[in-house]
């Protein structure tokens, strides 16, 4: 079937990981559907490097039978790690193989672009009690990474956010694979002379590792009943990280 929209810019295909979890699943879908309607001149779809459907190749061929031949393929994901570098191109060089009259522009991880940055604030915002912000604490949860680009990005947001909002103290963590843990994290700020903490997990979408991280939250508000913790919601199709995605969109457009 040939693709109606009669235009000239090139398609878009946003790329997920994917995850076992359906509200995962359902929340790529509802953001291919907010930045379908901001992008309106385009045709915007989605595809998944794992565990769901359509798979990101299944969603380069559905786009090049509806007669697309330019398209611009986004990874939706926070950090330049291995599904980005490696995973996401080593599908498209075979798209490319068996379809070389494609062109397929890859653009990049959404970083710590503005938006993502406003995208966390306002997560923070979101649970933030009434009060001065130096009176709380700040806990940034990154994943963890042997890659020091990869860690550092966590460590360079909680520094964005300790100048933004001006808290008490700001701290970083990871989820896994680096330290200090989130289990440590928790436990040093209950210890503090601080008796609230805000923990932000840096992810786009809900899922595993989120249910992960609030788990480990609940089990240290059950040993530290006399401290309070609020759980920062994550990043979401909030309108900023639409914004961030435009922009790299654009960014890749402009580029050639």
């Amino acid at each position: 079937m040939k693709e109606k929209r009669d235009n000239n810019s090139p398609a878009v295909l946003l790329c997920g990981h994917g995850s076992r979890s359906p509200q995962a699943a359902a929340e790529f879908h509802h953001l291919v559907e907010k930045l379908q309607r901001r992008l309106a001149d385009r045709t915007v779809s989605g595809g998944f490097l794992e565990f769901n459907r359509p798979t990101i190749a299944h969603g380069l061929r559905d786009l090049y039978d509806r007669g697309h031949r330019d398209m611009i393929v986004q990874p939706l994901t926070l950090y330049n790690a291995g599904h980005t570098r490696r995973d996401i191109p080593d599908i498209l060089q075979d798209f490319r193989r068996d379809h070389p009259d494609a062109r397929l522009r890859y653009g990049a991880a959404l970083g710590l672009s503005p938006p993502v940055i406003d995208a966390a604030v306002q997560a923070i915002r979101s649970v933030l009690p009434d009060g001065d912000p130096e009176d709380f604490k700040l806990l940034v949860v990154g994943r963890g990474s042997p890659e020091r680009a990869v860690a550092d990005q966590t460590i360079n947001l909680c520094r964005k956010l300790h100048q933004r909002l001006d808290f008490g103290d700001s701290r970083y963590c990871y989820s896994f694979g680096g330290a200090p843990l989130l289990a440590k994290g928790l436990r040093h700020a209950a210890r503090s002379h601080y008796h609230q903490l805000v923990v932000l997990p840096v992810l786009l979408f809900s899922g595993r590792l989120l249910s992960n991280i609030y788990r480990e939250i609940d089990r240290a508000s059950a040993e530290y009943p006399a401290f309070t913790f609020h759980k920062a919601p994550h990043l979401g199709a909030q309108e900023a990280i639409i914004d961030a995605i435009s922009d790299a969109i654009r960014q890749t457009d402009k580029s050639g």
